[in-house]
């Protein structure tokens, strides 16, 4: 199956997380406009709202990023391993974005226009950052004014 920008963010996998559930449990899902239509074979169908799918999105992948090991060779590229998987990926990070060579991270920017994955919030954690928005925030340069505003011009001299 062919991963769309609904398919990356509302998926049965994901739902049962939400909800706690084992790899192997049947679960169908529909979206609705505000909300993901969920049946768990065996249960009656619950309503999860898409703001909970989308902070897991998130949480999923910072929790996938711990224990991953980064590194960084040059400049504002990192290597970010996976030693279980014996996996890597390059990761830049930019003022505009954080920008992994991996498959996860190419479909976010594909689908969004932004993207973090999971390699990309072991680097924000490595450098410090708690979260993309904080990384973003951090990278905003605020120009100072040509000359001091009222009433601080008038102690200055």
């Amino acid at each position: 199956m062919a991963v769309t920008a609904t398919s990356i963010l509302y998926s049965a996998a994901a739902a049962r997380r939400i909800l706690g559930l084992t790899k192997s449990a049947k679960v169908q899902i529909q979206v609705w406009t505000k909300v993901i239509w969920v049946w768990v074979k065996g249960s009656r169908p619950t309503l999860i709202s898409k703001e909970i799918f989308k902070r897991h999105f998130v949480e999923w992948r910072k929790a996938q990023a711990v224990g991953l090991q980064v590194s960084y060779p040059t400049g504002n590229h990192y290597e970010v391993r996976n030693e279980d998987k014996e996996t890597s990926y390059w990761v830049e990070t930019r003022p505009d974005g954080i920008f992994c060579t991996c498959d996860d991270c190419n479909n976010q920017l594909e689908f969004w226009g932004k993207a973090c994955c999971k390699h990309g919030y072991a680097v924000l954690a490595h450098i410090g950052y708690e979260s993309l928005s904080a990384y973003l925030m951090a990278q905003k340069v605020v120009p100072m004014p040509r000359q001091a505003s009222e009433p601080a011009a008038r102690y200055s001299a």
